[in-house]
């Protein structure tokens, strides 16, 4: 099997339930482009026990940090905020008060753990697949800033980002302090999906409100098709916020049948949320539009 190509990387932050001992990611991010990437693992040394002048048994060297180095295509001020924990801020310039949006590095920056995923793109007998790779405790660090100017012809200049390669604290049957973690898919769009899920990137649906059957109800549309292993959940306030990719939702959503009319008020905000195995992963609003009666 060889590898032929690399797209697609894919952030997530990073938490830890030490009752559960379970690691989630959630608030994920997708950057447009990957340019090329290369991981340096640290292991320990063996230690071996010598007995009747040969080795009798042997420690063998482990897995002990490492370092992923990721070239992407560009790095937008709201990617940069998302990796290393700057700050965007809105300025205002000049004598017409213009507005621009900034990004500011100060002494409160601190970079958030993440998880990190890319595909590989590979061929094998003639067969392409795609291998989907989360290193699942990331730290990056500032890069280094660096052009050249235009000359006659364009020379691409792309930045690199490093990170620290960590072990995660999730413990169970399967698995003990995992970093890294693969599978393959017949399709790019699978890995994605595969990566978006793990990470928690927020997926979009598609909502529309009509009066319902009865006085202060309304009927929810989902223009998305639900998923097999899903669940709907929603909430409706006046001020009702989004949830985030990955999120576990707590009390004050209801579960929701996808049929049904929900009661609410005109004018209120209806967020819907898609849920798998308790998790968020597509979400979306509408203004209510209920049943008035009369």
């Amino acid at each position: 099997m060889a590898i032929k190509g690399l797209s697609i990387p894919v952030f997530g932050r990073y938490s830890y339930d030490p009752k559960t001992k379970k690691v989630n990611y959630t608030d994920g991010m997708i950057n447009p482009a990957a340019i090329e990437y290369s991981a340096s693992i640290e292991s320990t040394e063996d230690n071996p026990l010598y007995g009747n002048n040969r080795i009798i048994e042997n420690d063998i060297g482990r897995f002990n940090g490492g370092t992923l180095e990721l070239g992407v295509d560009d790095l937008l001020n709201e990617v940069s905020a998302y990796l290393l924990g700057m700050k965007e801020a809105e300025e205002t310039y000049g004598i017409d008060g213009k507005t621009v949006k900034v990004l500011v590095a100060d002494d409160s920056q601190k970079s958030p753990v993440l998880g990190t995923g890319i595909i590989e793109e590979h061929q094998n007998g003639g067969v392409t697949s795609y291998k989907a790779i989360v290193f699942l405790k990331t730290t990056y660090m500032i890069p280094e800033s660096a052009a050249t100017t235009r000359g006659e012809t364009v020379e691409w200049q792309t930045p690199t980002i490093s990170s620290t390669i960590e072990r995660s604290e999730e413990e169970n049957e399967d698995l003990v302090y995992p970093w890294k973690k693969s599978a393959d898919f017949p399709a790019e769009s699978e890995a994605i999906e595969y990566l978006k899920y793990v990470l928690g990137v927020l997926g979009t649906l598609t909502l529309t409100s009509g009066a319902g059957t009865s006085s202060g109800d309304t009927k929810i549309t989902v223009e998305e098709t639900k998923g097999t292993a899903s669940e709907y959940k929603y909430m409706v306030s006046e001020a009702a916020e989004m949830p985030k990719g990955g999120e576990i939702l707590g009390s004050g959503w209801q579960d929701w049948d996808g049929i049904q009319d929900i009661t609410a008020e005109n004018g209120q905000t209806l967020v819907m949320a898609e849920c798998v195995d308790g998790r968020v992963v597509n979400a979306g609003s509408v203004v209510v539009v209920a049943n008035a009666g009369g």
